[in-house]
């Protein structure tokens, strides 16, 4: 379950979703990279870009869409995403480890249920 922080919920605007996105970070392995998550009009969400988002389950409802190559990564795994303004601008944050991704590539990540650390 992805929750929104107040903050989270107020810095995003009625038009808007939380993207989780997965960007690649290696060539000669397709599966590793790191995640983002960044807020847009649904509009935008078009044709072959929208195909590779999924609906996450999230509180509130349908704000969350997630990239097809980190879904199975945040399947069943609580997720807090916070908003602050830095310079004018809002950023999105979570409380997954700054080297989520690259653990998720590997296969080091913590089960959903586990407190944390590497097993």
């Amino acid at each position: 379950m992805i929750r929104l922080t107040k903050r989270a919920r107020e810095a995003l605007r009625p038009d808007e979703v939380l993207l989780f996105d997965w960007h690649r970070v290696a060539i000669c392995c397709a599966t590793a990279g790191e995640t983002s998550v960044r807020a847009t009009p649904r509009a935008r969400l078009t044709g072959f870009s929208a195909d590779r988002f999924r609906s996450a389950a999230c509180d509130p409802p349908a704000v969350v869409l997630v990239h097809e190559r980190a879904y199975p990564h945040l399947a069943g795994r609580d997720v807090v995403v916070d908003c602050r303004l830095r310079v004018g601008f809002r950023q999105f944050t979570t409380d997954l480890p700054a080297d989520f991704g690259l653990r998720a590539s590997l296969g080091r990540l913590p089960g959903p249920l586990d407190s944390g650390g590497d097993k």
